[in-house]
């Protein structure tokens, strides 16, 4: 009996020392950066302006409601986005609608980290080939991106992940 609470304890720890000794070469597996994190499709929460006082407002380019939306970013550095008010007037114009696409980077060093849309095609022919660059907040499954204007004024835009 005690010589095979003996193996078993010698087997133990020789199973012990071989598996530490596989598993310390092995580097950790590398955490995901801010780029990979995302990398997917967001649907559109709110889009608010908020002024220097801390106050916000519905954007008005959308109407009296949240405008619907979604923006997408892929591996190959690809992005698209498209926003649009739910009551937008049916007269076959772009009024209330906004979309564009091209590609994007990630600037992660920045504080706070910046995504900038480089744009390659867009419903405002003035943004064709403009870089816009906005602030990155990405924690778990929310996303909000924050537009700086020329103002005090800046549009905050909230997404969450589509699982």
């Amino acid at each position: 009996m005690k010589i095979t609470r003996a193996v078993i304890a010698v087997a133990v720890v020789i199973a012990s020392v071989s598996w530490g000794t596989v598993h310390a070469g092995r580097p950790a597996a590398p955490q995901a950066s801010l780029r990979d994190e995302l990398v997917g499709t967001w649907k559109l929460e709110s889009r608010v302006i908020r002024h220097a006082d801390g106050s916000t407002n519905l954007d008005p380019e959308f109407g009296k409601q949240y405008p619907i939306g979604y923006i997408m970013y892929d591996r190959t550095g690809h992005m698209a986005v498209q926003f649009m008010g739910i009551n937008r007037p049916d007269t076959r114009s772009s009024a209330g609608y906004e979309a564009y696409f091209g590609t994007y980077t990630v600037d992660g060093r920045a504080n706070p980290p910046t995504v900038t849309h480089h744009i390659e095609g867009s419903l405002r022919p003035g943004g064709v080939g403009k870089d816009f660059t906005r602030d990155l907040l990405l924690k778990g499954d929310s996303l909000t991106l924050v537009v700086h204007t020329e103002t005090p004024e800046v549009h905050v835009n909230s997404f969450t992940r589509v699982k």
